[in-house]
């Protein structure tokens, strides 16, 4: 019998790759989005669909946004923290909020394992790891992205030799969205000598572009 694995999903390219890889290593994947304010009704629907087309048995959107205010944000607020007198940590503040309610996910389905699409080139795996350890003790972590460190453009031929969707931003940008701001990484983030084209902007518009 397949074991069950439930899936921090994002829809990025990096938890999308998970999805197949996880099903070709034997398990039965429930992907799990847990929402903290970045995502649309529409956005919302079309992971549901993303996640059933990459092969998923099920799908279950967990809307933190609440929880996420009252738990994380507003202490942020309180305090005005800032990483450095400058980043407000959008990115770091959702990890455990969406480690644990993933554990949760994982608890009430009966699941063996929760995977992450974290990468080992920062913090974002050590906090969704600890988290882990901490709420559900009895659960394994799963860490492919991490432990085999496929590529992007690799992961993106992964998914077309397998008539599976793409996401729109593919191998370029690296995108997380959520109540307390959105980051961006990728291509011109890497070296400094570039700036990121206003496509890659998800809640703004160039100068230029906007009406006066």
């Amino acid at each position: 019998m397949a074991e069950q694995v439930v899936l921090a999903f994002s829809g990025g390219l990096d938890t999308s790759w998970c999805v197949p890889w996880l099903r070709e290593q034997g398990h039965e994947v429930i992907t799990a989005t847990v929402d903290v304010g970045g995502i649309s009704a529409e956005e919302a629907a079309a992971l549901r669909v993303q996640s059933e087309v990459l092969g998923a048995v099920d799908h279950v959107h967990v809307d933190a946004r609440e929880m996420y205010f009252e738990e994380v944000v507003r202490y942020l607020l309180a305090g005005n923290v800032l990483r450095g007198g400058t980043y407000p940590l959008c990115v770091g503040s959702e990890r455990a909020l969406q480690a644990r309610e993933s554990a949760r996910v994982a608890t009430e389905r009966g699941a063996k394992a929760v995977a992450h699409g974290c990468t080992a080139a920062g913090n974002d795996q050590v906090r969704f790891d600890i988290a882990l350890r901490a709420y559900a003790p009895d659960i394994r972590a799963l860490a492919p992205i991490r432990d085999l460190a496929p590529s992007r453009p690799d992961q993106v031929e992964y998914l077309k030799q397998r008539g599976l969707p793409v996401p729109a931003f593919g191998a370029d940008y690296s995108v997380n969205s959520g109540l307390w701001g959105v980051t961006i990484g990728g291509k011109e983030t890497k070296t400094t000598d570039q700036s990121i084209p206003e496509s890659a902007w998800q809640r703004t518009r160039g100068v230029f572009d906007s009406p006066v």
